[in-house]
């Protein structure tokens, strides 16, 4: 018969609570601008232009993309309308928001498919901060890519390949990306199926 016993179930609670900690924690880097490149948009070739079908839907390409960022934070979600669609959200920056002397001025977040920043004293001007980050919806193209885009940590330097996309699902709905990294608020991130991924440190 399973009797409970309050210092065991403490013991392990804390356990589990070191590893979850352990490997999410941030990774360190050097001060210094470490992504100096923006992100690449291309218009699409006719080859590219071909509906990508996902469990929902389908996804049809806007444009070829590719990005060097730094992550700045990442978001999890299971329960949303999108989690089908895309099951984390990866704040991402580049140029001055891969410096780690800008990013320690900054606190930043993510809940509700949104990206937040504050500051006291911002360390480069608003429009800076916009320009050279974005919250970006992840559609994984397999189980190899989602493993590792959900392991990544704060910290990680990344590559990501693939297209940004308007999703059409089943039931009607629709989900289309932004193609600007200067428009800010609802509509402004980015949905990008990504095909692959490297992680630079």
């Amino acid at each position: 018969m399973f009797e409970f016993n309050r210092k065991t179930f403490t013991i392990g609670a804390l356990i589990l609570a070191a590893i979850l900690y352990w490997r999410a924690r941030p990774v360190t880097v050097a001060d210094g601008v470490l992504i100096p490149e923006d992100p690449l948009q291309e218009e699409l070739t006719d080859g590219d232009k071909k509906p990508i079908r996902i469990d929902v839907g389908v996804a049809e390409p806007l444009a070829r993309y590719k990005i060097r960022a730094r992550v700045l934070s990442t978001n999890r979600y299971y329960f949303d309308p999108g989690s089908g669609i895309s099951p984390i959200d990866l704040a991402l920056g580049w140029g001055p928001m891969s410096d780690s002397k800008v990013l320690n001025e900054l606190s930043i977040g993510q809940s509700l498919r949104y990206y937040h920043v504050r500051w006291k004293n911002p360390p480069i001007s608003e429009q800076e901060i916009m320009r050279h980050s974005a919250n970006v919806h992840i559609i994984p193209a397999n189980k190899i890519i989602r493993d590792v885009v959900v392991g990544l940590r704060e910290g990680n330097l990344i590559e990501l390949t693939g297209s940004l996309v308007m999703v059409s699902t089943k039931e009607g709905g629709e989900w289309r990306s932004s193609l600007s990294r200067d428009d800010t608020g609802a509509g402004a991130c980015e949905l990008m199926h990504v095909t692959s991924i490297r992680v630079l440190n």
